[in-house]
């Protein structure tokens, strides 16, 4: 199965999670990998230290998607030695879910980062081929960005570097 209207991805209606928490399996018909969600509002503190990064707080929306910061460090689960981690968005599995998309924009924000510079660089795959990458800069903290992806067409992954100590917070993704 394919998109073939545009979809508008949010995260609101997933159930409320005070900490991290996977995103269901084929979720609009995808597979995320090192994409978890949480409600940043019932985020608490964590010894002493609030776990979330300012990114994390900027919209009114219930439930956020993130990818890489904490998850790419041992304490929390991550397997990563080098700080980087990706996070990625691919086709499905079963027969509800999408065997390809076409990814239009994201709605992004900077969430945590360990030394102020912030980016995140999108690669699209297409069965393992690589069709494209973008660079995008996010330059601030709590500030949201509409990353407009390039005309990649159908694809089948899209894969999300993050800044090396940093992370990105998903608001919205849109897809075809």
């Amino acid at each position: 199965m394919t998109a073939s209207a545009e979809t508008m991805i949010r995260f609101h209606d997933l159930a409320p999670a005070s900490v991290p928490t996977a995103i269901p399996e084929n979720y609009y018909g995808l597979n995320w990998t090192g994409i978890d969600y949480v409600s940043p509002r019932l985020w608490d503190y964590t010894n002493g230290n609030l776990e979330v990064g300012d990114g994390f707080t900027i919209g009114p929306d219930a439930a956020i998607a993130f990818g890489g910061g904490p998850l790419c460090y041992n304490k929390h689960g991550g397997t990563t030695a080098k700080n980087i981690c990706s996070a990625s968005i691919a086709a499905g599995i079963g027969p509800t879910a999408l065997t390809q998309f076409q990814p239009l924009y994201a709605y992004v924000s900077a969430g945590w980062s360990s030394d102020g510079t912030q980016f995140v660089t999108v690669k699209a795959y297409n069965n393992g081929n690589l069709v494209g990458t973008q660079r995008y800069n996010l330059h601030a903290q709590a500030q949201k960005f509409q990353l407009v992806f390039p005309s990649w067409g159908p694809i089948t992954e899209l894969k999300f570097y993050p800044s090396p100590g940093g992370s990105f917070v998903l608001w919205v993704l849109g897809i075809m």
